[in-house]
């Protein structure tokens, strides 16, 4: 990823990488004006660091319905390619939507990225 940061004046990427594990954090609004740079960050992310990846959602103020389908996909395309999404959330806000949804009984989410990161590496730990 020649430059893992981007920026536009509603979202803010910046990607990392822990070890083998690549850390992504998103912050401001994930929604349909964002949903074409969020993929293309996902796609750079993917290539980049692989299939292990720990999303850090904890500064989203928005986060609509084709955001969240993003973010299975991501999930799904992880499991496939034999790794793990984790997502860092916490029950409130923006991201209390994937609580409502139901997804976090099929996508790990921690409410730190310490214990995301302990999880994607241990994962029969967790």
């Amino acid at each position: 990823m020649p430059d893992p940061h981007i920026s536009t004046a509603k979202t803010k990427f910046a990607a990392e990488r822990d070890g083998d594990i690549g850390v992504l954090t998103i912050q401001g609004t994930l929604d349909y004006t964002t949903h074409n740079l969020v993929a293309e960050f996902f796609g750079r992310a993917f290539a980049e660091y692989g299939p292990s990846l720990v999303v850090d959602l904890l500064d989203i103020d928005f986060l609509d319905s084709r955001a969240t389908g993003l973010l299975i996909a991501c999930w799904k395309r992880a499991a496939d390619e034999g790794g793990r999404l984790s997502l860092v959330a916490l029950e409130r806000g923006a991201t209390r939507v994937l609580w409502i949804a139901g997804l976090t009984a099929h996508i790990p989410v921690f409410s730190t990225r310490e214990e995301a990161l302990a999880s994607a590496r241990y994962p029969d730990h967790s």
